[in-house]
């Protein structure tokens, strides 16, 4: 049975072919992709001023993070960045009050010098999501 924050994390290559995480698969597996646990920062980068206030500047930056990755999950995600970073769209939780969720174009980063692999899996990993803008 599916958690209710597996019908929220999607990602897609345009706003209008984005999908559950849990409706990824890869070719020939029927392995789908787990929904992670996230982060999500309003602004990429904070900046103190001279009166000791702080400034949030910078577009909002979301990661997923799974503790455990199969390979095939690891793939299916590959299929959305084949190189460094991708231009994506996706769907995930803020930082509001009530756990909402919204819509973004984004960046899509692949954190290649971060995979900690384990035999047919990975460990601790994550997808950064950056220049998160809403759609």
């Amino acid at each position: 049975m599916s958690s209710p924050d597996t019908l929220d994390y999607q990602i897609g290559l345009s706003s209008g072919s984005m999908m559950k995480l849990e409706d990824l698969v890869v070719s020939g597996s029927s392995v789908p992709v787990s929904y992670p646990k996230s982060t999500y920062m309003p602004y990429s980068s904070e900046q103190q001023l001279v009166s000791g206030l702080v400034r949030g500047v910078g577009y909002p930056v979301a990661v997923w993070i799974w503790g455990v990755i199969t390979r095939e999950e690891r793939d299916a995600l590959r299929s959305f960045c084949p190189g460094k970073s991708a231009n994506v769209y996706i769907r995930t939780k803020t930082m509001d009050s009530a756990d909402s969720y919204a819509d973004y174009s984004a960046v899509m980063v692949w954190n290649t010098q971060e995979e900690e692999r384990d035999t047919q899996r990975r460990l601790q990993f994550k997808v950064t999501f950056q220049t998160l803008v809403p759609v």
